[in-house]
Parts: C-alpha cells; structure tokens; sequence
C-alpha cells in the first residue's frame, strides 16, 4: 500500500456514511447497517487471506490454531453486532430494528432499492482493497497465518471495545446523531491511518 492508496482509502470510507446521513437523510441505524456491513465483508477476506496464505505453503515454526482463530473471531463478530444493536436501543427504545433493517435494504435511491447497490458496492471495495493490499504486493508469502490472525482478532477486540463505550457514553448523555457520527468517522479515519501507516513501514521494510 502507497499514501497515496491510504488515503484514497480513508475518503472512501468517509464518503458513504457522510453522503448518506447529510445528503440521503440516512438516519443513524443506517449507517451503523452499512457499518456492519463492512465489517461482514472484512470477516471474509480475512478468511481469503488465510486460505491464501496457506496455499502458498509456507511453513510455520509453530502450527497456527486457524479454527479456534476462526471461531473466535465469529464470536467477536456477533458480539460486536449485538453491541450495536444493544446501543441502538439505548438511544431509540422505540425502534423496530427489522422494520429498520428492511428500510435499509429496500430504500430507494435514484430509483434503485440501495440494498442492490450498497451490497455489491462493499463486496467490491473489500475484494479491491484485498487485491491491492494483499494479493499483487505477495503479502502472502512473507506472513503467517498466526500473526494474520491474532491482528485480525487484536482489531475485532478494539471494535468491540469501541462500540461498547461509545453506546453507553452516547445514551447516558443523550447525544444527538451527528455528533455520535463525527465520533465514529473520526475515530475510524484515525485507525484506519495508523493501520495504513504500519502497513506501508511493512512493505517498505
């Protein structure tokens, strides 16, 4: 990864939840939805990244535990999705997060239900991401599943964390929804620069 590519990666991260909140009127559960799903389609590619590695058969001085790494990491997934849930709930007791999840799905925009277009749109940012971070710079062949993993569920851990304080922060004081979004944007610009950053020492080392 350049600076050039963390950056453009940062502004595409941004574009989305800001476009949707101040230009779609996307209210907060919306982009927690597109939020998750981002981090469904980083669990996969995160499963690629492992099989990929593996394929290319290179021998690690201790086995790497890859099934408890995958279990674990599932669980850290459904808690991190139950936490959000859970902070939506706190802020909106009235809420009906199925209702909310369908309007999601079945919102239209320039004629088109979004769940069409956000879907596939997300797939493909992370296969692209994948494909420029991981597969043409031949990660593979220098990193082992171990320290793939353990980053991997080190980062689901922090998410967790995260949404957990910022949920029960943002409903003991009552926060109005910008300002739980500018946290939220803030707070993922600022990792995903710090992780880019490291990435590209990686590379360049």
């Amino acid at each position: 990864m350049q600076e050039r590519q963390l950056y453009i990666q940062i502004l595409s991260n941004l574009l989305i939840p800001v476009l949707g909140f101040w230009l779609w009127n996307w209210n907060l559960y919306f982009i927690v939805l597109f939020y998750v799903l981002d981090i469904l389609s980083s669990e996969v590619v995160v499963y690629l990244k492992s099989k990929k590695i593996r394929e290319a058969g290179k021998k690690e001085a201790i086995k790497s535990p890859v099934n408890t790494y995958k279990i674990i990491s599932a669980l850290f997934v459904a808690a991190t999705i139950a936490v959000i849930q859970l902070g939506i709930l706190l802020l909106h007791p009235d809420i009906r997060l199925k209702d909310e999840i369908w309007s999601f799905l079945t919102y239209k925009e320039l004629g088109i239900q979004q769940g069409f277009l956000l879907i596939p749109l997300v797939v493909m940012m992370a296969f692209s991401s994948y494909k420029i971070e991981f597969l043409i710079p031949k990660v593979y062949l220098r990193e082992e599943q171990r320290s793939l993993w353990k980053s991997h569920l080190k980062e689901r851990f922090l998410l967790i964390a995260f949404c957990a304080i910022l949920a029960f922060i943002a409903a003991g004081f009552q926060f109005q929804e910008w300002i739980i979004l500018t946290i939220i944007l803030i707070v993922t610009s600022g990792y995903t620069y710090l992780q880019g950053r490291e990435r590209i020492k990686q590379l360049t080392a």
